[in-house]
Order: structure tokens, then C-alpha cells, then sequence
């Protein structure tokens, strides 16, 4: 299942954030979304509620931009997505039983299947993200 495009652009603007997390560099809105060409009031709708959810922290004036609010090991995947989502990414399945059996047998496997990926999401951290996205480094090489 595909979450929502908000899901996605919120997790590239916090993958950007936490590359320039040990630097304590800020970054400002407009320089994430061009580099991930993310319309910038939809990244600045985002950024506010990361910043809202206390993931991100925020900083005014000319060289005021955003960072992450934590160390990226402890920020989860799953916060991150229930931060721009509220709650409304994973509702595949319908509020309750029904008369219709199949309904019902289909309405568990989509459950099943947001409980799985809300599992996922909640064991990916920032921190593995941005481990993923370093390029492979060869070893040294000694004669």
C-alpha cells in the first residue's frame, strides 16, 4: 500500500533536515523544496506540522530555517507520518461490521495489512533512513 503524498514529501523534508543534523546547520523551506521539487506551501503546510508535533524546531530571521528536533535515532517513521496524516493515512478499513461477510473478511485483511505497516514504520528510524541513503563507501585499500 502507498501512503499519501504528503507522507512521502515529509519524509524526504526530514531525510534533508537529518543530513544536516550533526553540522546543527539549519535549512530553510525553500531550500528543501527545490532540491526535492516539493510545491513550497505544501512543504511549508508540512514543515509546520512537523514542527507542531515536535520533530522539527524552527528558527526566524535571515538565517533562520529548520533542523530536526531530536537526534534522528529516535525520531520513528511512524511519527513522522502521524504527524501530516492525523490518522488518516491507513483508513482502509471500514468502521465496523457488517451483514455482508465479505465485507467483513475484506475490511480484516485491510486492517491486517495497516497493522503490518504501522509495525514497519514504527521500527524505521530517521537515523536508518539516512544510513540507507549514504553511499557505500569502499574499503581501504592497503599494499
Amino acid at each position: 500500500m502507498q501512503l499519501p503524498i504528503k507522507a512521502h514529501y515529509a519524509s524526504l523534508a526530514m531525510l534533508a533536515l537529518a543530513r544536516q543534523h550533526q553540522s546543527g546547520q539549519l535549512l530553510t523551506a525553500r531550500t528543501i523544496a527545490q532540491e526535492h521539487e516539493i510545491p513550497i506551501q505544501f512543504l511549508g503546510q508540512i514543515l509546520q506540522q512537523l514542527r507542531t508535533a515536535g520533530l522539527i524546531v524552527s528558527s526566524r530571521g535571515s538565517s533562520g530555517g529548520f533542523r530536526l528536533g531530536r537526534n534522528p535515532d529516535s525520531i520513528t517513521m511512524a511519527s513522522v507520518v502521524e504527524a501530516v496524516c492525523s490518522g488518516s493515512c491507513n483508513d482502509y478499513a471500514s468502521s465496523g461490521e457488517t451483514n455482508d461477510p465479505d465485507h467483513n473478511i475484506v475490511s480484516d485483511v485491510w486492517r491486517e495489512l495497516s497493522e503490518l505497516q504501522s509495525q514497519f514504520l514504527e521500527k524505521l528510524t530517521l537515523g536508518e533512513l539516512l544510513r540507507r541513503a549514504m553511499p557505500v563507501t569502499s574499503g581501504m585499500f592497503y599494499i
